[in-house]
């Protein structure tokens, strides 16, 4: 080589050089930012490589300096696209929670969407971030849903706690915020908003004013009225003949906050029947995933213990209102470097391209490892569990006249997908049975509908439509009619 070949050969050196000092530098920030990770040892092996690369021949360096830097560029360039389009954050979930919590994936939402689009057919496309900015720029203080499970953060490697303490206690909301317009979910292409109940559940306001009631509701998504109008949900096709029902139902409640919630707020209540929904989709891995590494959540089983909640209402609403603004605040922040250097957007881009491959089945791959996961049969001790929990439930009814009515609802895959369904199933009637308690297998009324899948939007992967809560509610309503 000559004078050139020399002068370039020593550039590429610095260059080396400056992609190990970067690359050390990169290190020691994010390690004193979030502490040690394994992962971020390959920013050590990257500058031992670089500084390795300096005793190459002159040659292969300036070679490899030149393709690297034109990869790094290439990089960064799709990732500032990305992380400054507004399209591709939303198309991607980025809002997470404020997004679609209603689904497995906001992809699976996405997906949703596509297909109905592609028939021409309306639907909101809106994340609930979105139509929340929209209803308060029409000067409507509109809130999104809250549930217990994004409250928690990791205590130590096998257990969480709430990310809200009064007075040294940890404390956990149990519903949302009271008396606030709130922007719940959209399934069936317009999003359904309520106003909530003095205590943050989905009722008429003023329903509480008697401190008693005929019928309380325990369950998830599905008692809580996801994604149907506020009228069409099946606890108030109950409450059109039972009027003194209500609804405790909450978005993403397994057992252990289900029975929480009747300790804290159905004990004042008194109700003749305590209606338990279970979800065959997810209240088991909701129960595996994270409620039972809650000690506070199993404090429940001690029949003494309470947060008192009721009497906390103001102090709910403050703590709901500064998580839920400081989240909100988050999520529309100016994008961060550190996301930028750590090829955040591009990563999540490659990911979401990755599995929104189609199978033999002809849905998103992600929805079908999803299903397989939800249907695979539950641990011997989760189900031990499990019927301890409904056992308190039942003693707990019953400690004031009360009776546990056990309702079992079917998931779309039962029908669409008979493989993946729950293999639960029968342990799970076996064991309420056991327990003396009335079922309503709502699985029977759905086999023997003539079309089983016209129950769920668009006959698509969701919750309930409206003829799938008229269905269920109907059913327990002349069920109950014979206790």
């Amino acid at each position: 080589m000559g004078e050139m070949g020399k002068r370039l050969g020593r550039a590429a050196n610095g260059a080396l050089l400056l992609g190990a000092t970067i690359c050390v530098a990169l290190f020691v920030f994010l390690v004193w930012r979030h502490g040690m990770s394994n992962r971020y040892l390959a920013f050590v092996l990257c500058a031992v490589l670089l500084v390795s690369g300096v005793r190459l021949s002159d040659s292969v360096k300036i070679n490899g300096v030149l393709v690297g830097l034109s990869t790094i560029v290439a990089l960064y360039v799709s990732e500032v696209v990305l992380a400054y389009s507004g399209s591709a954050i939303a198309s991607l979930g980025a809002q997470a929670w404020l997004s679609f919590p209603q689904d497995a994936n906001a992809k699976v939402a996405a997906d949703r969407m596509k297909a109905l689009q592609e028939n021409h057919q309306t639907f909101d496309t809106r994340s609930r971030l979105q139509v929340i900015h929209d209803m308060r720029a029409r000067g409507i203080d509109a809130y999104p849903d809250v549930f217990p499970r994004i409250l928690f953060e990791p205590s130590s490697s096998d257990t969480i706690k709430s990310i809200f303490v009064r007075n040294d206690q940890e404390f956990l909301p149990m519903a949302g915020m009271s008396m606030t317009t709130t922007v719940f979910c959209n399934e069936s292409g317009e999003y359904v908003v309520y106003e909530s109940d003095e205590h943050g559940f989905h009722n008429p306001r003023g329903m509480w004013k008697n401190g008693s009631a005929d019928i309380v509701t325990l369950g998830d998504s599905y008692t809580h009225g996801v994604c149907v109008p506020s009228d069409k949900g099946f606890v108030a096709t109950i409450r059109s003949q039972r009027p003194g029902t209500i609804n405790l139902g909450v978005n993403g409640h397994g057992p252990l906050t289900s029975l929480a919630t009747l300790k804290e707020y159905a004990a004042r209540l008194r109700p003749k029947l305590v209606l338990w929904f279970y979800y065959e989709g997810n209240d088991l891995r909701d129960l595996d995933g994270w409620e039972k590494t809650s000690p506070l959540l199993k404090r429940y089983f001690d029949s003494s213990f309470s947060q008192h909640l009721i009497e906390r209402q103001p102090e709910i609403d403050e703590s709901l209102k500064t998580y839920i603004d400081g989240e909100m605040a988050k999520a529309k922040a100016p994008v961060s470097v550190e996301k930028i250097l750590k090829l955040q957007h591009l990563r999540r881009a490659l990911q979401s391209f990755h599995e929104r491959r189609s199978t033999e089945q002809g849905l998103p791959a992600e929805l079908m490892e999803y299903l397989q996961d939800s249907g695979a049969p539950a641990a011997l001790e989760d189900l031990q569990l499990f019927e301890r929990i409904l056992a308190e439930a039942r003693d707990t009814a019953g400690s004031w006249g009360g009776r546990l009515v056990f309702v079992y609802l079917p998931t779309w895959e039962r029908y669409r997908l008979p493989a993946l369904a729950s293999k639960d199933r029968d342990h799970i009637l076996g064991l309420a049975r056991r327990l003396n308690l009335q079922v309503v297998d709502m699985h029977a009324s759905f086999s023997t509908h003539p079309d089983p899948l016209s129950l769920f939007p668009f006959r698509r992967y969701a919750h309930y439509n409206e003829l799938g809560h008229k269905l269920v509610g109907d059913e327990v309503l002349r069920q109950i009619e014979k206790l």
